[in-house]
């Protein structure tokens, strides 16, 4: 085989997989359609819960084409899954841990409600800690009568 020729793609990316989805769940729908070398199920990095995708790897690239054509909109565990056949290779955990880390605070969003968050907690801040010194300042203030 020659070094730029690729072997073909045997792996399949399953979108919309319910939270509670195990990966032996998928070997089993997808082992119908024949040997499966892999069932990965992301996790997020932080929370340990898992991320709504999956990828299912076949040794075979007919029985992924079978599976993709008969799996495709079907139910599975309560949700409706969506399959197409994976781009690029399989990532990392530190990949996707800096993924994750780049892209949770891109959105307008999100910056828009830090920026909010923010501003609120340090006005809180001011006023609680002139208050606070105000009010301590109050207390331990005693004239002297010398």
């Amino acid at each position: 085989m020659s070094r730029y020729l690729r072997p073909p793609n045997t792996s399949l990316f399953v979108r919309n997989v319910a939270d509670d989805t195990r990966s032996e769940d998928l070997r089993r729908e997808f082992g119908r359609y024949g040997p499966i070398v892999d069932v990965y199920v992301p996790l997020d990095f932080y929370t340990r819960r898992p991320r709504g995708f999956a990828y299912v790897q076949f040794e075979d690239v007919r029985d992924a084409e079978d599976a993709l054509h008969n799996l495709d909109r079907k139910w599975i565990c309560g949700r409706q899954i969506e399959i197409q056949f994976a781009q690029g290779d399989r990532k990392t955990p530190n990949q996707m841990k800096a993924k994750e880390g780049r892209n949770v605070y891109s959105s307008s969003r999100y910056d828009d409600y830090d920026r909010y968050r923010r501003s609120r907690s340090r006005s809180y801040e001011r006023r609680s800690r002139s208050r606070s010194f105000d009010y301590n300042y109050r207390r331990s203030y005693s004239p002297r009568n010398c």
